[in-house]
């Protein structure tokens, strides 16, 4: 019979176990370094990032004497159910040289007759009105707002999607850093107003997620290459707008945010990205469907089709979150049956520390874009939702074919370069 004695944590006897043992711990270490310890980083990079872009505050930095005209444009597409709230916050912004260029793109609901009847109040906004589509090579949203463009007078252009309410403070703080800083493009991520479950679970990880796949805090870094800007909110400086070729240079982008960031970073230019959770708020998506359709559009466009940073994401989440669950149950399979003196427990008090860390650090995730802590306790729901997610971006990946704004695209490889066309 093989001997079952403990001797300095190893069991020793003629059956091997001590290669049981050595095994065992060979795992054991795999998991502290693929779950806790990255885990750890993770949290790291989460504050030092988070840190790195609390750069708008409130109150807003000393104006010069002379505020510069600014033009704040507005594209929108079957929006009627939000365009006016977007509007007034915009036209509320307390800000003297203020012109307002509201752009009806196609929509066939009521968001031209809005922006019309507001426009009848208010003789700062313009609406332009676009009846066909945008040209070859040109994705909606740059076809509308290279056109909205042409009727703006601003010295500086600050670009709000139709979906994002701002504060009164808003532009000033924005501008005002701008001026202050001596910055060509200031973009902010703003609050994420989540209503249903679905939103408040899955919305804020999948904003996370995005930022750190993408690195976006070291955009603030003027030594780095790394690049991103958040197109919901950004104040460009219209000289540099027009010096980089404008939408013109990234007319084919679904993510022209980021293409512009990188645009500028390598003309040399100053970018950067700013927490603003407290001058902005955006509402995204208001279903499961939705949310899930357009997200996984966001991360196959932002990676302009490539998979690699989706498969990298993936890999990360189960090898660093998922594998919290792999070491509790293992933990319960060695309480049964055991291997040595660390055995269970030793596993049970590491995956506990592990999955007490990743709730805390997903809680603060939560809070930080504007939403409840505690939707963090439902994690492994939302992680396994955001994989999902992932995987629907993959097939988009591999059939090059992407759905945005109710036209059809397909991405066109041509040596080097890559760009999309009009399916229907």
């Amino acid at each position: 019979m093989p001997s079952l004695v403990f001797a300095h944590g190893a069991r020793v006897g003629h059956d091997g176990a001590t290669v049981d043992n050595l095994a065992e711990y060979i795992l054991f270490g795999l998991y502290v370094a693929a779950g806790p310890l990255m885990s750890v980083l993770f949290g790291i990079a989460l504050v030092k990032g988070r840190k790195r872009m609390m750069l708008v505050q409130r109150p807003a930095m000393a104006l010069p004497t002379r505020a510069p005209p600014v033009t704040i444009l507005v594209p929108a597409r079957n929006e009627g159910e939000r365009i006016e709230e977007c509007l007034r916050s915009v036209l509320g912004q307390d800000w003297p040289e203020l012109e307002v260029v509201a752009i009806d793109d196609r929509s066939s609901d009521g968001t031209g007759r809005v922006m019309d009847e507001l426009s009848q109040g208010d003789r700062r906004l313009k609406v332009v009105h676009i009846a066909a589509g945008p040209p070859e090579g040109w994705t909606g949203k740059c076809h509308a707002l290279d056109v909205g463009v042409g009727q703006a007078t601003g010295e500086w252009l600050l670009f709000v999607d139709s979906d994002v309410v701002l504060e009164r403070d808003a532009l000033p703080a924005t501008m005002a850093f701008a001026l202050d800083q001596g910055v060509d493009l200031v973009s902010l991520l703003p609050k994420l107003e989540c209503r249903s479950f679905w939103e408040r679970l899955l919305i804020p990880i999948a904003g996370c997620a995005l930022n750190m796949m993408h690195l976006a805090a070291l955009t603030n870094n003027n030594h780095r290459r790394v690049a991103f800007a958040n197109g919901q909110y950004m104040l460009f400086r219209r000289q540099v707008y027009e010096a980089i070729g404008g939408h013109r240079s990234v007319r084919d982008r679904f993510c022209e945010d980021i293409a512009f960031a990188q645009l500028l970073k390598e003309g040399g230019y100053r970018v950067r990205i700013s927490w603003g959770t407290h001058l902005a708020a955006v509402r995204m998506y208001d279903s499961l469907a939705a949310i899930r359709r357009g997200w996984a559009r966001i991360f196959f466009a932002a990676g302009m089709g490539t998979p690699g940073r989706i498969i990298s994401g993936s890999a990360y989440v189960v090898a660093c979150w998922y594998s919290v669950w792999a070491a509790i149950g293992w933990s319960v399979w060695r309480m049964i049956h055991p291997v040595n003196a660390f055995g269970a427990w030793g596993w049970l008090g590491v995956a506990g520390t592990h999955l007490v860390m990743l709730t805390g650090l997903l809680g603060a995730m939560y809070a930080w874009s504007g939403n409840r802590r505690r939707s963090a306790l439902l994690w492994p729901v939302g992680i396994a939702m955001l994989l999902g997610i992932f995987g629907k971006s993959l097939r988009m990946c591999l059939t090059g074919m992407v759905e945005w704004r109710g036209m059809r695209y397909r991405l066109r490889q041509s040596g080097k370069k890559r760009d999309w066309i009009v399916v229907e």
